[in-house]
């Protein structure tokens, strides 16, 4: 053959060596050593998965062993790599088919390595809807950080982006492919117990820093998941027992959470139109050191449906969240603390039971129900800017929450059973009843003596009665409500409570039962009430109704506005007491205004002029008929009530 021969068969040869193929096909090609390049179609078929792949210093034995659908070596002993483009590769290009059809875990998993390995920015899911199975589990069930058994795992910064036309869906299975609700791993418990415990595996596991790195950087320093949607495929029962029933699988199932990031250091974590939806335990998970995670940003986010929590922080991140949506479970949110937080126009629905405000942000002392702060550092504030609480059950707020919030069906209570040091919240509350009657929509519980013990503390450490608190309530009933009688009751107040503690209600509210702190509370905060709509009326305006006077004496104030009765046809001199039953500490405010009307032209009730230095009359009053009334101010400084009004309803 002539030299013009040989150099156009080279040049062929050479030609079909650079052609695109499928990704198995290239390593069977020998690539003149100044080839630097190779291209493929496609992983398994032409045009799904096609990809660059390069001959450079990071590819080399050891990657093609440990990352076998993204390296490869060619006939001619060369070793080639997958280039990312611009940083990101995709699942398809490790041999994800995509559908649903089957189980894609495998490709997704190797992709997630394989951009770890190079630290590559992004991994990409082109399609829909991939299928993911749990594999199989080996090792116990508390065996915390064991990866396997665990369907998706990430150990280094990265996005994972759905890039489909619609959000991706990532469709977990149980192993095999079966129904997550009724087929699951039976597993030893613990390493020291052979107990068979159930295992579903959750969904994507964290594994960050098991020791915190400072000063090196952290191996997940920003977590982002975007346009995707972690189906669990598992049903809210309403069993919450925990751990899962291994007869049934039922119950709270604490090995099955959707986000599981347990007892590791990250930084950022942010997720976009991303939901978590259907699992038997946690829906999302961020528990361990307050500094666990540094960041967690939440947008266009739901967590929802599930035995246990929706949103568990048992860590002190900031965070921000925003059009977010959490319940359909347990606890919609459980929060132990938080340095900073910003919930804006988000909804908790569907639950029994939410936890929300700052904790422990100054170290974890006696238990995560015991507030602590750094006091040269702002508050660790959370702010909740229109958010809603529909059919939520108890709301328990704790310490160093603020904003305007929207209730359905819901009760807003702060207790110190919760935050047993409660501090600086400022809450507006508009709360609605629609399907719910006879609850109320604000609540206060001081602890009811002072020596209550705190939760993990040593003897003679008690909790502390809430201080700084403000709360201005609005009470609704929609169309429904009223047509079929449902009705609120009346803004409660028990226990010990510093007199810097206010709260504030109007709207409607039910018969005998404007704001209250039983007939002789132990404190009475400053409690203003700005009236409305008694929706029955068996007292005067609705006022709240003290047990019927039988003998004279000392009135005690219940609330604001209070409507008395005479057992029999006599007249009952009374006084006021200067301060509650706890003392000057816990009330009464200064400019407390105090109303007392009778209720029936039975008997008589008289306020003497000059009986009680606690009581500064104008004259002396008596209150004979039906709908006579009395008004008081408290004059902090002498200690007193002073008379401001006197005059009759009738």
């Amino acid at each position: 053959m002539s030299a013009l021969g040989l150099s156009a068969l080279g040049l062929a040869s050479r030609t079909a060596q650079l052609q695109p193929a499928l990704y198995a096909e290239l390593a069977n090609r020998s690539p003149a050593a100044d080839v630097l390049t190779l291209e493929s179609g496609g992983y398994t078929e032409a045009g799904k998965g096609a990809a660059r792949y390069v001959a450079d210093a990071l590819a080399d034995a050891a990657l093609v062993a440990a990352h076998p659908r993204f390296a490869f070596t060619t006939a001619n002993s060369r070793h080639f790599r997958l280039l990312p483009d611009a940083g990101a590769l995709s699942v398809e290009q490790g041999g994800a088919i995509g559908g649903g059809a089957v189980d894609d875990r495998d490709a997704i998993q190797a992709a997630i390595d394989y951009a770890e390995a190079i630290e590559a920015r992004e991994v990409r899911f082109e399609a829909a809807r991939y299928r993911v199975d749990c594999p199989v589990r080996s090792s116990p069930a508390l065996a915390t950080r064991a990866e396997d058994g665990h369907p998706l795992v990430v150990r280094r910064s990265l996005s994972l982006r759905g890039c489909a036309a619609t959000r991706t869906v990532l469709d977990f299975r149980a192993h095999g492919g079966g129904d997550p609700d009724t087929s699951w791993q039976a597993v030893s418990t613990s390493s020291t117990d052979a107990t068979p415990a159930v295992w579903r595996g959750g969904g994507l596991y964290i594994q960050g820093d098991v020791e915190r790195p400072e000063p090196a950087a952290r191996k997940i320093a920003r977590l982002e998941l975007d346009r995707l949607v972690f189906k669990g495929n598992r049903s809210r029962t309403g069993t919450y027992t925990y751990p899962a029933d291994t007869a049934t699988g039922d119950g709270w199932d604490i090995t099955d959470k959707g986000f599981w990031l347990q007892d590791v250091y990250v930084g950022e974590v942010i997720c976009r139109d991303t939901d978590f939806i259907g699992w038997r335990g946690e829906i999302f998970y961020a528990v361990g050191a307050d500094d666990a995670i540094e960041q967690l940003t939440l947008t266009r986010c739901r967590m929802l449906t599930g035995n246990g929590n929706g949103l568990n922080l048992g860590c002190d991140p900031v965070v921000a969240a925003e059009d977010c949506e959490f319940g359909d479970c347990k606890i919609a949110q459980e929060d132990t603390g938080k340095r900073r937080g910003h919930f804006r126009n988000c909804l908790w629905r569907d639950c029994e039971y939410v936890w929300i405000g700052g904790g422990s942000t100054n170290g974890r002392l006696y238990s995560y129900k015991y507030p602590t702060r750094y006091e040269v550092a702002p508050v660790p504030s959370t702010q909740l800017q229109d958010c809603r609480f529909e059919d939520c059950g108890l709301v328990w707020v704790n310490s160093w929450v603020s904003g305007r919030i929207r209730t359905v069906d819901t009760t807003v209570a702060l207790s110190t059973t919760h935050g047993q040091a409660l501090r600086d919240v400022d809450l507006e509350i508009d709360a609605w009843l629609d399907r719910g009657s006879a609850i109320h929509a604000f609540a206060l519980y001081g602890p009811a003596s002072l020596t209550d013990p705190v939760e993990g503390a040593p003897a003679g450490i008690y909790r502390q009665p809430p201080k700084g608190i403000r709360a201005k309530v609005r009470h609704f009933r929609s169309a429904l409500a009223q047509e079929v009688g449902r009705e609120w009751l009346g803004v409660l107040w028990t226990g010990f409570i510093d007199r810097s503690c206010r709260i504030q209600a109007e709207g409607e509210f039910g018969n005998a039962r404007s704001p209250n702190g039983m007939d002789d509370p132990l404190s009475f905060p400053f409690v203003r009430f700005d009236g409305g709509n008694a929706t029955t009326a068996y007292t005067a305006h609705g006022f709240y109704k003290v047990a019927t006077l039988s003998a004279a004496g000392v009135l005690k104030p219940a609330g604001p506005a209070m409507a008395v009765s005479v057992a029999s046809e006599v007249d009952l001199p009374m006084t006021l007491p200067g301060n509650p039953r706890a003392g000057a500490a816990y009330g009464y405010a200064d400019g407390q205004v105090l109303r007392i009307v009778k209720q029936y032209d039975t008997g008589s009730v008289t306020f003497t002029k000059g009986a009680s230095v606690n009581m500064a009359m104008l004259a002396t009053r008596v209150l004979d008929k039906a709908f006579d009334w009395v008004e008081f101010s408290y004059n902090r400084t002498l200690s007193r009530w002073e008379e401001c009004g006197f005059g009759s309803y009738g």
